[in-house]
C-alpha cells in the first residue's frame, strides 16, 4: 500500500496554519527555521479526525544567547480547527540531537512541510546531513522498544484502540528497520512497512497492510481485537531487537560540528 502525503492537507488547513506560526513567531520574537507535521498524519496513517500535529524549530535574536537567563527553549500551543503546535528552540535541539534523541530524526523527515522557502529547505538539508554523524542504533532501537512497550500496557482483555495498536506497530518497525539497515528509520509507515521484504515476513505485510487499511477509514476511539499473527511478530522484534541493541556499543561523538551550525544560525 502506498499513500502520498505531500499534499494531504487540505488547502485552508494549511493557510490556518501559516496563521498560526506567524503569530507564534511574532508573540515570541523568534524566527522559524522549519515547520513540519509529525504524529499519525505524517506517518501515513492518520484517522479522518486526527489532529494537525504542527512541529517546529527556531531561533532567537542572537543577543538572548549571551544573556544570564536562558531563553525559552519550547513552545506549546493549541489552536482552533485541531491544530496541536509544538516547538523547539535549535539549541535544545542541537543538544539532543547529540543523544541521538529520535525527535529531530523523525521531524526532518516529514513528508509534509509547512513552510517552503530555500532558506528553509537548506537548513533541513544541512541539519540532515549533519545529524546522520549522531546517529546511534542502540539509542534509537531501545527509544522505539520503549514506546512499544509502554502502548502494549493499554491492551486491555486483549483488545486495543486501533490508533495505539498502529502506535505499537510503528516503533517496532522502526526498530527493525534500524536492525536491519543500521540507520534512521523513516518518518512514513509505508516505507517501515516495505522494509518486511522476505518470503518470511510477506505475510505479515499483507496482515499489516490490511489492518492499513482499517485503519485509514476508522475514528480514534474504534477498538480492535489485538490481531494474534501481527502481535507474534511484535513479540518477537521487540526481543530480538532488544537483544540486537544491548550488544552495541556507545560512542562519544564530536559536538563541534554542531556548534558551528548554530553559531552559523545566529
Amino acid at each position: 500500500m502506498q499513500t502520498n502525503l505531500e499534499n494531504s492537507i487540505p488547502k485552508d488547513i494549511q493557510v490556518y496554519i501559516e496563521e498560526c506560526l506567524k503569530k507564534v513567531e511574532t508573540e515570541n520574537n523568534i524566527r522559524i527555521l522549519y515547520a513540519c507535521e509529525s504524529g499519525s498524519r505524517a506517518w501515513g496513517f492518520g484517522s479522518p479526525d486526527s489532529d494537525y500535529d504542527v512541529r517546529f524549530l527556531f531561533v532567537h535574536q542572537k543577543e538572548k544567547y549571551l544573556s544570564v537567563n536562558s531563553p525559552l527553549d519550547s513552545i506549546d500551543k493549541f489552536f482552533d480547527k485541531d491544530v496541536d503546535l509544538s516547538a523547539w528552540d535549535i539549541k535544545k535541539a542541537l543538544s539532543l540531537l547529540v543523544k541521538s534523541n529520535a525527535t529531530p530524526f523523525e521531524w526532518l523527515q516529514s513528508p509534509i512541510i509547512y513552510r517552503q522557502s530555500k532558506e528553509s529547505e537548506a537548513f533541513r538539508n544541512r541539519l540532515w546531513q549533519l545529524s546522520k554523524d549522531y546517529f546511534s542504533a542502540k539509542t534509537l532501537i531501545f527509544h522505539y522498544l520503549g514506546i512499544a512497550k509502554g502502548m502494549i500496557s493499554k491492551i486491555e482483555e486483549n483488545q486495543i484502540s486501533i490508533k495505539k495498536y498502529f502506535y505499537i506497530l510503528r516503533p517496532v518497525l522502526a526498530a527493525y528497520y534500524i536492525k536491519t539497515r543500521n540507520e534512521a528509520a523513516p518518518m512514513e509507515f509505508k516505507y517501515l512497512v516495505n522494509n518486511l521484504q522476505t518470503k518470511e515476513e510477506k505475510s505479515v505485510k499483507d496482515a499489516i497492510e490490511n489492518l492499513w487499511e482499517d485503519k485509514l477509514i476508522a475514528k480514534e476511539g474504534d477498538r480492535i481485537e489485538v490481531p494474534a499473527f501481527i502481535h507474534s511478530f511484535i513479540e518477537a522484534q521487540i526481543s530480538e531487537c532488544g537483544i540486537y541493541a544491548s550488544n552495541l556499543k556507545r560512542e562519544t561523538k564530536d559536538i563541534e560540528p554542531l556548534n558551528g551550525f548554530f553559531r552559523d544560525l545566529l
